[in-house]
Order: structure tokens, then sequence, then C-alpha cells
């Protein structure tokens, strides 16, 4: 049930936005990047407040003065559930693009939204676009824009921690920002397989940045944020 009314109101309040599309894209046309990253920040941020509350869970939030608002940070966070981006973005002190899979693309208004905001689309599956959306990401750091990733690149679906992919944490070491590790608790229990859990307790750390310019090693920089990861879990 708890997976049908997050359906039914994503939906429903995606749809009821579709006009905001053309807004978009007269703010695009006028050259006017930073409205249209409010509008877009309004938007999505009053959605993914709503979809934590319909979860009926409880959440516990810590560490968000870890993260320094005067700059652009990489979020990098395990990955439980499809709730985990609602959470991110709704709990974090800055608004953020996310590294999203591909098929997040071509999910009609969404997969609009979602690259009108920054949002960069890795195809797993093709070597050299990948390393395009990387690029891209790597930019949209160095320009100021807030990123999150969650280097697992699929959903865990439990409590464990699955195998960072080091190669995503090229993002943070070429554009030289700091990484926010992000611990997401429990958040699998919001899933459809869960529903036995009535409001349960989701907890969200915001742990103390690594300064990525202190790595010249991926493996090294990814093994140290899953280790903070991993303290709060």
């Amino acid at each position: 049930m708890r997976t049908l009314l997050f359906q039914g109101y994503l939906w429903g309040y995606i749809l009821s936005k579709a006009n905001k599309t053309f807004t978009i894209n007269r703010l695009n046309k006028a050259g006017k990047n930073k409205e249209k990253l409010e509008l877009i920040n309004k938007l999505v941020l009053k959605c993914t407040k709503k979809l934590v509350e319909i979860s009926g869970a409880e959440i516990t939030v810590t560490g968000i003065e870890n993260v320094p608002l005067d700059e652009a940070v990489l979020y990098v966070g395990n990955h439980q559930s499809n709730m985990d981006i609602p959470l991110l973005y709704s709990t974090a002190p800055q608004t953020m693009a996310f590294v999203a899979k591909k098929e997040m693309e071509k999910i009609p208004l969404l997969g609009f939204w979602m690259k009108e905001r920054g949002c960069v689309f890795i195809d797993r599956n093709n070597a050299r676009s990948s390393l395009k959306a990387i690029n891209q990401a790597i930019e949209n750091l160095k320009i100021g824009l807030p990123m999150a990733i969650f280097p697992e690149g699929t959903r865990s679906r439990g409590p464990q921690v699955g195998d960072f992919k080091s190669g995503s944490l090229r993002i943070a070491i070429k554009s030289g920002v700091k990484v926010i590790p992000v611990s997401i608790k429990d958040s699998y229990k919001l899933s459809e397989k869960n529903e036995k859990h009535t409001n349960p307790i989701v907890s969200v750390h915001y742990s103390e940045p690594i300064n990525s310019k202190n790595y010249k090693d991926t493996n090294e920089l990814a093994s140290e944020v899953l280790a903070q990861i991993k303290k709060h879990l």
C-alpha cells in the first residue's frame, strides 16, 4: 500500500505540474539559469518532502552542521531503496543534482526536470557515455553546483552495503571538491517488501567533509568514504 501511495502521489504531482515545462523552456531561452534552477528546486523539494511524509517514517537527521554551505560538495551515500533520493534531497542543507542511471532520463517529465536541474545519466553498458556523464558531473561541481552519487550502483534493499564502484569517486578528485559521506539507515524498510514495518525510524547522517585534494587514488578515497558511512549504520 505504501508503494502505491508513493507512485500515486509522484505521478499525480508530476502531471499537475506539467505546465511548468513551458516556464522552464522560456527561462532557458531567456538565459535565466538561476531562476530556472530555483523553480525546479522548489518543485522537487515540495514533492520529495511530501513523499517522505507519506512514508510515515520518523526521520532523524544528524550532522548537517558538517556540510560547508559556501561551496559545492559531492554527497556520497549508501543506497538502500528508491526513497534515498527523496530523503537526501529533502534533508540536506543544499539542493543538489544526482548522478543517476540512464533509464531515469527516459521517464516523461521527470527525466526532463532532472536533466534541466543538472542531473547526469550513466549508461553502465556504454563506457563512452559513462565517461561523458562523469565529465559533466565534474564540470557541474567546478561551476558551483553540488552533486550526489550512490557508488554501489544499485539498491541493496537491506541493511548491508555493497561494494563501491571506486571509479565514480573520480568526480571528486578531478573537480577538487570536498566529499560528504552520507549514511542512510533503514530506508529499505520503506519498500514494498517491507510493508510490515509501520512508521519505521529512518536516519540520515552527514559526516565531516573529506578533502579529495588529499587523494590521488580513487580506491583510497572510496575506502575512506565507505568507512565513514559504515560508522553511522
